[in-house]
């Protein structure tokens, strides 16, 4: 069931009074079952709004039963982001409907047609350009939700990470991690998305993967999850042994049993945006992240400088993270100067292509080898963290089973 619109239902299930403040045309809705139900309600008087009564007004065909009215009203947690889920609601049905517009035009190019089509791009232009009332009434609302619930916040990876993080990954972040080649920052990425699954099978991770194909991302995955040699998995036809096949089994199993999705095919900017979002949309609140690896391979249409294409990547990913209130991790490549160093410690001058990498991003941190004789020994290192402390974290690092373990060593 669709993510946005099952929330805007709950909240209205328990605050009834915000249908007559805020217009909500029933079309935007996809789920038949959640339009009927607030077709009802606009249809009763406020004092009327019980369950009994919105379940008897509704024109109903038998696929709604009252103990669905009692389910999804008891899965009300907060109503703070009803005003975005409602703009987001009115969005979607305006890009269904300028896609429509845009296939009836290219079929018969006539001059209603193109009528259809220039107000589908008004429509859509206009809500995008709503203006913001700087009232802090929903941002209140939400604070005030979090310390009355006592729940953790955040989406839980590793728990020095979390804590340095203020709690863990949180929506409207963007989470950048540079590194250089080969010091293991795809094994990192696979292992946030491990970490953050296997805390919480509930969350989904889009894993846009730009320097590797499906199946070489898929090996990954399933050397961390259970514990095989990744170098076996290049050519499994040599280890055919049944403990062997019995591990490989059991990991394709944990991949099969998370939401992890894998995508290595037109990864452009655009590509990119339009998965997240419709991705986003379907999800609960803290319950999905994407990982692009990396945004120095992400392509943007025009013929602009490369470090301002960089900026509009930038620009985009935190503008989705703020839009969707969704964490989007995102790795970049440092530059070489870093290597010629005797203090191999990356500075967020080592960001590579754009300084706008660190003004967009709410986090940076650094993958590096501070020894390079030791090459197990891995240091995340953030230099850069809006919400919470900066700070370096060790890491005991593993490449042959796309490892990472979280050291004993002080983060502070």
């Amino acid at each position: 069931m669709n993510g946005i619109e099952l929330r805007i239902v709950e909240t209205l299930l328990n605050k009834p009074e915000l249908i007559d403040s805020t217009y909500i045309n029933t079309d935007w809705f996809t789920e038949i079952k959640l339009r009927n139900i607030v077709e009802a309600m606009q249809g009763l008087d406020l004092q009327e709004r019980t369950l009994l009564n919105i379940f008897t007004e509704m024109n109903n065909d038998g696929s709604v039963e009252y103990k669905h009215l009692v389910d999804i009203q008891s899965g009300f947690v907060t109503s703070a982001s009803f005003e975005n889920d409602v703009k987001s609601l009115h969005k979607l049905y305006a890009q269904r409907v300028l896609e429509t517009s845009t296939e009836i035009y290219k079929q018969y190019p006539k001059k209603q047609e193109l009528a259809n089509l220039s107000e589908a791009i008004a429509e859509l232009s206009k809500i995008d350009e709503a203006e913001d009332d700087g009232k802090l009434e929903e941002a209140i609302e939400e604070l005030q939700d979090r310390i009355a619930s006592g729940n953790p916040v955040g989406i839980k990876s590793f728990e020095k990470l979390d804590n340095l993080l203020a709690g863990g990954l949180y929506g409207s972040m963007l989470f950048t991690i540079g590194a250089r080649p080969s010091v293991g920052k795809t094994a990192y990425a696979v292992n946030l998305a491990y970490q953050i699954m296997n805390k919480d099978p509930e969350v989904q991770v889009d894993f846009f993967t730009l320097e590797m194909n499906k199946r070489e991302m898929l090996s990954r995955f399933i050397s961390r999850s259970a514990n095989v040699d990744s170098q076996k998995l290049k050519n499994p036809a040599n280890d055919l042994d049944l403990i062997f096949s019995k591990m490989v089994t059991a990991g394709i199993d944990w991949v099969r049993n998370h939401k992890i999705r894998i995508y290595d095919r037109g990864l452009t900017l655009g590509g990119i945006l339009s998965v997240i979002k419709k991705n986003a949309a379907k999800a609960k609140p803290d319950k999905y992240v994407a990982i692009i690896d990396y945004i120095g391979l992400v392509k943007v249409n025009g013929r602009q400088d490369r470090w301002l294409q960089v900026g509009k990547i930038t620009r985009e990913l935190k503008i989705i993270a703020n839009e969707y209130n969704i964490p989007v991790i995102a790795l970049a490549q440092l530059n070489r100067g870093v290597e010629s160093r005797q203090n191999k410690e990356p500075l967020l001058s080592d960001l590579r292509e754009s300084g706008s990498i660190e003004q967009d991003s709410n986090v940076v941190a650094f993958l590096y080898r501070p020894d390079d004789e030791n090459r197990e020994l891995v240091k995340l290192s953030i230099r850069k963290n809006r919400e919470g402390s900066l700070g370096d974290i060790s890491y005991y690092f593993d490449g042959k089973y796309m490892y990472f373990k979280e050291t004993d060593e002080d983060t502070q």
